[in-house]
């Protein structure tokens, strides 16, 4: 097997770096060698955040470089427009459906986003993660929502019992019954798209 990226971004405050810290987790428990690495905006929570988690035998770093992507978790529509040259011409591109324009640039409207994703070549998948996590119990777990809906794309080399185990030790209670429901419905959501 040879070397997989995945890309996670969205703006602060969305969970892009819990995200990595789960899959990143979860791959290290089956063996693989493991970098995750992020960025961060000008600000803690609204500005641009892109993690990325690289796996694989003897992974040097973990940027991940122009089209070499094998999937990128968008939490926000324009930042997953954003950082669409990292996914490879193969990749996968899954996009939560929520969209908030920068407040001091000239507005792009959620059409003009979703026309731009969709021109690309590149399979995407659109999920509204964030009505998805409501109904688990708290639009704060749209992250998990986002974890299962990778691992029902078959682009990350987890099981959904893998991520159960992750997410069994770092929360508990309530915490964990609504991240299990975001991870199974994410999960869910994307298998019934069929063809991935």
């Amino acid at each position: 097997m040879g070397i997989r990226s995945i890309v996670v971004t969205g703006i602060g405050g969305q969970g892009q770096i819990t995200i990595g810290t789960i899959l990143g987790q979860a791959l290290l428990r089956k063996g693989y060698n493991v970098r995750v690495g992020e960025v961060h905006g000008l600000s803690q929570r609204g500005g641009s955040v892109v993690v990325f988690v690289k796996y694989g035998k003897g992974v040097p770093s973990s940027i991940v470089t122009a089209g070499e992507a094998d999937a990128l978790i968008g939490l926000e529509m324009i930042e997953s427009l954003r950082r669409v040259p990292l996914v490879s011409r193969d990749g996968l591109l899954i996009v939560n459906e929520f969209f908030l324009p920068p407040p001091a640039s000239k507005p792009l409207s959620r059409k003009d986003v979703e026309d731009a994703l969709k021109s690309i070549g590149t399979k995407t998948v659109f999920i509204n993660a964030n009505e998805l996590a409501l109904k688990a119990g708290s639009q704060i777990a749209s992250n998990i929502v986002m974890v299962g809906a990778l691992v029902g794309s078959g682009k990350v080399d987890l099981t959904l019992e893998d991520v159960s185990n992750v997410l069994s030790e770092r929360f508990k209670g309530k915490t964990l019954e609504i991240n299990m429901n975001a991870l199974r419905m994410g999960y869910e959501y994307v298998t019934s798209q069929g063809g991935l």
